[in-house]
């Protein structure tokens, strides 16, 4: 498995510094969904340490009429190679229902180590080093690497192996392509997509296991558009309502 987790080569990948996604969060909640906060995804040209780099950011909320329920407020920064995107540093401020951590984690591959600095609520700052291993994303690295999955010569079925470092560990986990669907976006039309599902971790959200399936434009953007989930209570959906900067005309 070592050797053959993702591996993202070169420099053709479908976006670039500029590019700009919004996506809105609904939640079902007492038998209807509800528009319950929202999602950006941003692309930035940046240096770390003298390397020129991307800077991938992520941005959730909900919106303020329903902090009463389950407030997030959720920051993620990933500096990451322009080539191979594995990260330089990754970044996470994180605020969900009462529950707050900060992690920033640092990566050494002259020694391969990553240096990680983490606080946990009121808990005292937890400072560790722990080893690096082949083909690692970051969880927002590894949405960028992820669109860079060549899904047209994949069986359905197929399960694409994929390295993930959170909280100070290091898991295995994969993606299983499900083949291709038409899907009806309120405002795009019918859009041809590429399903997946990917193996997620427990978390203070989601669930373990394969409980979300993620539509991707087939196109040359590979554009996340439609995102549904199980939860811990209950299940979200997320749709793509913005978008800006693409490297390439959407739907070409």
């Amino acid at each position: 498995l070592v050797f053959a987790v993702l591996s993202v080569k070169g420099q053709a990948h479908p976006f670039k510094a500029g590019e700009s996604l919004r996506y809105g969060i609904y939640y079902y909640l007492m038998g209807v969904w509800v528009g319950a906060g929202e999602v950006t995804f941003s692309v930035h040209d940046d240096a770390f340490l003298g390397k020129d780099c991307f800077r991938f950011k992520g941005y959730g909320t909900t919106y303020s009429r329903y902090d009463w329920f389950f407030q997030v407020r959720d920051t993620y920064e990933s500096y990451a190679s322009r080539n191979d995107l594995h990260p330089f540093r990754f970044k996470r401020d994180v605020s969900e229902g009462g529950f707050y951590f900060y992690a920033d984690n640092i990566y050494n591959y002259r020694d391969s180590v990553i240096y990680s600095v983490l606080k946990v609520k009121e808990n005292p700052i937890q400072l560790d080093t722990f080893d690096i291993l082949p083909n690692s994303f970051d969880v927002l690295s590894l949405v960028y690497a992820a669109r860079d999955i060549d899904f047209a010569h994949k069986e359905i079925g197929e399960k694409i192996p994929i390295r993930m470092v959170i909280d100070q560990e290091i898991f295995d986990l994969y993606i299983r392509f499900l083949g291709t669907e038409t899907y009806d976006h309120d405002d795009l039309g019918e859009v041809e997509c590429y399903v997946f599902a990917p193996l997620l971790v427990e978390g203070t959200i989601f669930k373990a296991g394969e409980r979300m399936k993620v539509w991707v434009t087939k196109d040359r953007n590979l554009i996340p558009i439609y995102i549904e989930s199980q939860i811990r209570v209950g299940s979200i959906r997320s749709e793509l309502k913005e978008y800006h900067g693409l490297k390439f005309p959407f739907g070409t």
